[in-house]
């Protein structure tokens, strides 16, 4: 091959993809290469969630970087390093500058039920903190009251639509949600119809 031949430049496909993975599938590269951006990509997951959380933030690597005390250059080295070297120090500066909560786990996944019933309890220990608010400040009772009933009706509304998805194995049973409000503004023209905040 003659190395003073210019290549040419790739033409586009066309086509568009949801993600690399995507791409490197429909484009036919081999699975060795796959495997190895696969590799490569979780190596990275949190750094690439801290370029992410820089972008939402409208910042620049220069303006995070000055918000940091860093260099851009170190901030660049952050986000393309792996996930192994970034420290939870790191992980703070990103979220004071960008402004986003970060939330971090480690360990086995918690399955669907685990994750629902875990995500429960957190709800009561918030609810029960707003309850004894309430308890302890009268002007705010009738905001947290109004917030209780809006929660709860978020909540219906989600497992009801949930039990809908479910397959349909018996007949004779039926979850059912039926808004109220809506037969009260149908009576009482003037009732107000928002239920969500």
């Amino acid at each position: 091959m003659n190395p003073t031949r210019k290549k040419s430049p790739a033409k586009p496909s066309g086509r568009r993809y949801s993600s690399v993975a995507d791409m490197l599938r429909g484009e036919n590269v081999c699975e060795k290469m796959q495997g190895d951006v696969a590799a490569r990509s979780d190596e990275k997951k949190i750094a690439t969630l801290l370029a992410s959380m820089r972008a939402q933030a409208g910042m620049t690597q220069e303006e995070l970087a000055e918000k940091i005390g860093r260099t851009q250059g170190s901030v660049s080295k952050i986000e393309n390093t792996p996930d192994r070297d970034i420290t939870l120090g790191i992980i703070q500066d990103y979220s004071k500058a960008t402004a986003h909560r970060v939330s971090f786990t480690c360990g086995k996944p918690m399955n669907h039920v685990e994750a629902v019933k875990n995500n429960a309890f957190s709800m009561r220990r918030h609810l029960e903190a707003l309850a004894i608010i309430a308890q302890k400040h009268d002007e705010l009772q009738p905001h947290i009251q109004g917030f209780f009933g809006e929660a709860f009706f978020n909540i219906m509304t989600i497992l009801s639509e949930c039990q809908n998805q479910m397959p349909k194995t018996r007949e004779d049973f039926e979850i059912l949600l039926t808004d109220m409000e809506e037969s009260a503004v149908s009576a009482h023209p003037r009732a107000s119809k928002s239920l969500l905040a």
